[in-house]
Parts: structure tokens; sequence; C-alpha cells
């Protein structure tokens, strides 16, 4: 980890703190890792399941789910972002200077409506495949039950352990009552 990971993550998290509606939008995100390359320093963040960020050592993280460069000239980067958020193609516009207006209109309602079926159908076919995954025929398992799962075997591994210690010291006063000590000791 950076020596400056950790500040800058506190200085965020006083944001933050302020901005529930940004910690919001950061929950979703819980668990993901972001590398931020200011050189000279890189900084790996960890986003945490309350919205908050944790400087993590780059060793450390499993992999990073996304990675930001900053270099170069920083306004000529934020012109470039602005142009990116703002500049929408109006292919309608275009459609409209070969064919007219009334025609461009109604080719792009119908491939909008095309568009819309086909992300419609889309989802409903994979809800359906992780449906029948999870439930009819399970191949996957839910995070939920995982995490279910790990406990208990958690709890069995710990009453696994108790019952070792208890033979543990039954074998050590046996051996002591018959003078040969533990049970295979000679």
């Amino acid at each position: 980890m950076t020596f400056a990971a950790k500040p800058f993550a506190a200085a965020v998290n006083h944001l933050l703190a302020r901005e529930s509606w940004a910690r919001d939008r950061l929950i979703p995100y819980a668990g993901k890792t972001a590398r931020l390359d200011v050189p000279p320093v890189t900084l790996t963040l960890l986003v945490q399941p309350d919205g908050y960020l944790s400087a993590v050592d780059a060793h450390d993280a499993q992999h990073v789910d996304v990675s930001i460069a900053l270099a170069g000239d920083a306004e000529f980067a934020t012109q470039i972002a602005k142009l990116a958020e703002h500049l929408r193609w109006e292919p309608e516009e275009d459609l409209a200077k070969l064919v007219g207006d009334a025609a461009a209109h109604r080719i792009a309602t119908v491939v909008r409506d095309a568009g819309a079926r086909a992300r419609r159908t889309g989802r409903n076919v994979l809800d359906s495949v992780a449906e029948y995954w999870l439930d009819e025929n399970p191949q996957v398992v839910r995070r939920t039950v995982l995490g279910g799962f790990d406990a208990e075997l958690a709890r069995a591994r710990d009453a696994l352990a108790r019952v070792e210690k208890r033979i543990e010291r039954l074998e050590q006063k046996i051996g002591a009552r018959t003078g040969s000590g533990p049970r295979g000791a000679h």
C-alpha cells in the first residue's frame, strides 16, 4: 500500500460521510477494487459494504476491477470527458436527409421498438436460465446459501476441534490411570 492511500481514502470517506447519495451509488460495487494511477503514486481502493472506501495493498487485492490513470493535460482530459458525456449521435436526423422526416421518424421508431423488445427478450431468457439453474435444476448456488454453508462448515469445524480435544484429554486420563501414557506411546 502506498503511503498516500490511507489518507486519500480517509479524505474521500470524509466527503462521502456528508453525501449519503454518493455512498448509495457505491454500495452496489462493494468488494470491488479500483486502482488510481496518479504518477508517481498508485492507489488501490476497496469499496466497503457501507459505500465507504478502504485502502488496500496492491498485492492483497485479488484483482483490480477498474484502473484509472491520470496523466497528461488535465484540462484537455476534462474537455474530452465533457464531449463524451454530451455529444450524442441522432441517427434519425441523418436518416431524414436521405428518406425525409416522416420516413426517418417511422424507421427510427421501429428500430427503437425492436431494440427494446430484443433487450426485454434477452432479459427474460437470462432470468429464465438463472431461475432454472438456481431453483429447478440447481447448477449454481446463491451467495446467501453459500454464506450459510460457510458458516455451518465453520461451526462443524469448531465442533470437531472440541471433540478432538475431549478425546485427547480422555486418552491422557486413561494413560495416566494405566501408566502407559497416551494411546500409541510406549
